[in-house]
Formats: C-alpha cells, sequence, structure tokens
C-alpha cells in the first residue's frame, strides 16, 4: 500500500523539477498558468456591469421605457433598440418586477418585442396550457379584456407555429387559452366577482 502512495506522489510531482537555493532544496512546477483565468481588468469590468445591471434594473421597475433608455446609454443593450437584446433582459434581468414587465410587453407599440419575448421559449411538442403556464409565470398579466387578447393573439399565433399547426389556425389555439385563463380566474381568482357557483362545463363552453 506504502508503494503505491509512493508511486502516486511520484507521479504528482513528475512535471515538477527541483532547484537548490543555497543549502535547501526546492520544488518548482512546470506547469503553466492556465490561460483561462479573468485578468484583474475582467474581474473589475464583470463587477461594473453587474452595477449597471441593476441600476437598470430599479430605473426599469419604475419605468419600463427608462431602464431601458438607460442600458442603452451604458452599451449594454443597442441603440437603436434591438427587439431581441430587450426581450432577453425582460427575461433574465435581475429582479424585474413581473406587473412592470406586463404592462410593457402589452403595450401594442412595443409589438415586437412581445415577439421577440416569445421566440425565448421553447415551445416544441408542449401541451398548449402547459406552455401558458410557462409563459404567464414571467410576468403579471394586466386585466384589461383588450390587453388580455392583444398577449394572447401572439402567444396563440407561436404556439401553434411552433406545433406544426394542430389546429385548423392559430384562433382556435387563442380561443381556447383564453378559456383556460377565465376558467383559472374562475376557480382561483378570489378577487374576482364569482357566481354563486363555480363555472361548470356549460358555462366554459360558453367562454369559447
Amino acid at each position: 500500500m506504502a508503494s503505491k502512495v509512493s508511486s502516486v506522489v511520484g507521479d504528482l510531482h513528475g512535471n515538477d523539477e527541483r532547484v537548490t537555493i543555497g543549502t535547501r532544496t526546492r520544488r518548482i512546477s512546470r506547469y503553466a498558468p492556465s490561460l483561462n483565468l479573468p485578468t484583474a481588468e475582467d474581474i473589475i469590468a464583470l463587477k461594473q456591469k453587474k452595477k449597471v445591471m441593476s441600476t437598470g434594473s430599479e430605473l426599469f421597475n419604475q419605468k419600463a421605457s427608462k431602464g431601458i433608455a438607460y442600458l442603452q446609454e451604458k452599451g449594454i443593450l443597442q441603440t437603436p433598440m434591438d427587439p431581441d437584446e430587450v426581450a432577453v433582459f425582460i427575461r433574465e434581468g435581475p429582479g424585474l418586477d413581473k406587473k412592470v414587465i406586463g404592462e410593457y410587453l402589452s403595450a401594442k407599440k412595443n409589438a415586437k418585442v412581445l415577439e421577440a419575448f416569445m421566440r425565448t421559449f421553447q415551445l416544441e411538442e408542449t401541451r398548449l396550457d402547459e406552455s401558458l403556464r410557462m409563459f404567464l409565470e414571467t410576468f403579471r398579466l394586466p386585466g384589461e379584456a383588450p390587453v388580455i387578447q392583444h398577449v394572447l393573439e401572439h402567444f396563440a399565433e407561436s404556439w401553434h407555429t411552433c406545433n406544426h399547426h394542430p389546429f385548423a389556425d392559430s384562433d382556435a389555439a387563442f380561443t381556447l387559452a383564453y378559456a383556460v385563463i377565465m376558467l383559472n380566474v374562475d376557480q382561483h381568482n378570489h378577487n374576482a366577482k364569482k357566481q354563486n357557483i363555480p363555472m361548470n362545463l356549460s358555462g366554459f363552453e360558453m367562454v369559447q
């Protein structure tokens, strides 16, 4: 056993060389330092970028356009605005307010960003209700019916295309997605005005 340990230790030091300085002998490794280690400048740049991103997120939560403009000014986001880049920031940015995200994405003037945001999701071979849940977990959907319709139209079109058009058209996907949301509100939203009895099958069919 001792010979095996000695052999392993010898192998570990096989690429070392001994240097005698005065009366003492030291072992110096001949391994070159890793070229993948970040430099001091890299670390400083990463810290600065993290600080800028944090400030941008805080400003975004105050007003979405303000946060995006700040990140453009700092060179984190491109000018003119790249919808795909903004969509990634909204999806992955630290500490973003889901309510503010929902308000920004649902504005019709930001339709290109909403389209790009949809492309950040993997919807292929995923049931509509599962895709809808994954989508709505990333922001808070505003309560106005026209706004909900606008957002769900983009969702339905994207899901329908990603899954090779399983229905006659994307309108059918939209109708099903809208009905799922209405059913979920009826069953789980205690702040919503509800009828005396929960929605039944006939009521659900009327929503569609």
